[in-house]
């Protein structure tokens, strides 16, 4: 497990203080049930839809994105029974390994050197079931195989295909916010698991705290090892 010397900040999520929904950005109804936080971290809350946004095979120039609401997801289900369990598995993996995709992302981006690349860049991590991942824990199913950074534009052009760009300019916003509240921002990664595609919003600490972080362990160019080797220590 990856550690600091100085404790990070708890900090309150965007969509906490704004009420709305982390992804959709649905508005929280006072008349209705509050939306339920994260179990995992506390800092986001979420309506009761969700989101799968499906890919075609992977291609650095093209790659079509699609987000369903609910129910074209449930649509999607009754024809592949399979997709919503192997999407809960796939952010249950994720979810464990956060402290791990926080510190890829730092040292990808040189976050404690350039931290004006949090305004600029996000990573991308392609990951692939174990052949033996039936019978291994949800934090051992996926193992990183593939990753590169990305620049926002690049990002955006990747995702305009359908309606994409919102979610990255939902970032960019709790980016703002968090910057506010003295950490160094908010930065994302893109991680693709067979034709599912999830973002990761990674809370950054304070621009010390994070340049401590990276000078503690940087992993540098070897990024994408040294979180292959990260994950499996989690």
């Amino acid at each position: 497990m990856l550690s600091m010397e100085s404790k990070e900040p708890h900090i309150k999520g965007q969509s906490r203080v704004l009420k709305a929904c982390h992804w959709c950005l649905k508005k929280q109804d006072p008349n209705q049930k509050p939306f339920q936080a994260c179990g995992r971290c506390k800092e986001v809350i979420y309506c009761v839809c969700f989101a799968i946004i499906s890919v075609k095979p992977f291609s650095p120039t093209y790659m079509p994105i699609y987000g369903l609401t609910q129910n074209v997801a449930k649509a999607a289900a009754s024809e592949n029974p399979g997709a919503l369990s192997s999407l809960a598995v796939f952010k249950k993996w994720h979810s464990l390994h956060l402290a791990s995709l926080r510190h890829a992302a730092i040292c990808a981006l040189d976050l404690g050197h350039r931290p004006d690349a949090v305004d600029k860049n996000i990573i991308f991590v392609k990951v692939e079931l174990k052949p033996d991942h039936q019978n291994l824990p949800p934090k051992k199913k996926y193992m990183p195989v593939m990753g590169f950074t990305l620049t926002l534009e690049e990002a955006r052009q990747m995702l305009g295909y359908a309606g994409g760009k919102s979610i990255l300019d939902s970032f960019q916003d709790a980016n703002v916010h968090m910057k506010k509240k003295g950490g160094l921002g908010v930065t994302a990664v893109m991680l693709q698991a067979g034709d599912v595609v999830d973002f990761v919003k990674i809370l950054l600490p304070s621009p010390a705290a994070t340049k401590h972080q990276q000078d503690s362990n940087n992993w540098g160019e070897d990024w994408l090892q040294r979180l292959r080797v990260a994950v499996e220590l989690d």
